[in-house]
């Protein structure tokens, strides 16, 4: 039996997924697929400048594996740029980063830390970061939490007031710039916390907490307390898969 495919490590997800040429009717139109590993080849090599055998060791795959996916990458974005074909960028064989141990934000603030976790009623894990009406935010200092305390963000009113059409198919939702605005005032008032913690949200909710340097986590535990408390001891696994 053939060994199974090692994943592909990915830092970088890219926001437009969709690439079409102008002027070509989309019933007539042919797609090239470039999977998500053959994409961050191309950003390793050639936006980055790394060498072969640094992209290989960021991907975590060998040299001549990293070499053979940048070769069928780089054909594919030729075939289309000169056939006139749509590039759509899915699927593939390739994982996260792992997240970070939270042991070093334990310095932060004093010694202490805040952890911010989407709830519907406080006590559960939401799994849509825009709809639930709670942040349930935890202060930690040495790694035990020390105060808890229910906040009200914004929820689905937030958007419906400025509502955008959905997103078509290969586009990320609520990513445009109205979005973005909009889940900046969502997280306004988590701004204090180092963490947020979540059952599930789109990448406009995970980048703008990422420009806010707040550290977030999604989980398919279901319990507010047993989330932070696994958080405090490093052994929340981070789904990144979940982020849609």
């Amino acid at each position: 039996m053939s060994r199974p495919q090692k994943s592909r490590r990915v830092a970088f997800i890219p926001g437009v997924t969709f690439f079409k040429p102008a002027g070509i009717p989309m019933k007539v139109l042919e797609e090239i697929q470039l999977t998500v590993e053959e994409v961050e080849a191309i950003r390793l090599k050639d936006l980055e400048g790394l060498e072969q055998e640094e992209g290989a060791d960021k991907m975590n795959i060998s040299r001549p594996t990293f070499q053979r996916i940048l070769a069928s990458a780089r054909q594919k974005v030729a075939d289309a740029l000169l056939n006139g074909k749509a590039i759509r960028i899915e699927g593939g064989n390739f994982e996260m980063p792992p997240a970070p141990a939270p042991s070093h934000r334990l310095t932060t603030n004093k010694g202490a830390i805040k952890i911010a976790v989407i709830s519907e009623n406080g006590t559960t894990i939401s799994q849509h970061f825009r709809l639930a009406p709670y942040y349930a935010v935890f202060t930690a200092e040495g790694g035990k939490v020390v105060k808890k305390e229910k906040r009200e963000k914004a929820g689905q009113h937030t958007f419906a007031a400025g509502r955008t059409p959905d997103a078509a198919r290969g586009e990320r939702h609520s990513y445009d710039a109205a979005a973005r605005a909009r889940h900046d005032d969502i997280i306004s008032d988590v701004t204090d916390c180092q963490v947020v913690i979540a059952g599930g949200m789109g990448w406009g909710a995970y980048e703008s907490l990422k420009r806010c340097s707040i550290e977030t986590v999604i989980t398919d535990v279901e319990s507010v307390d047993e989330a932070v408390k696994l958080y405090l001891e490093g052994k929340l696994s981070n789904l990144m898969e979940r982020v849609h």
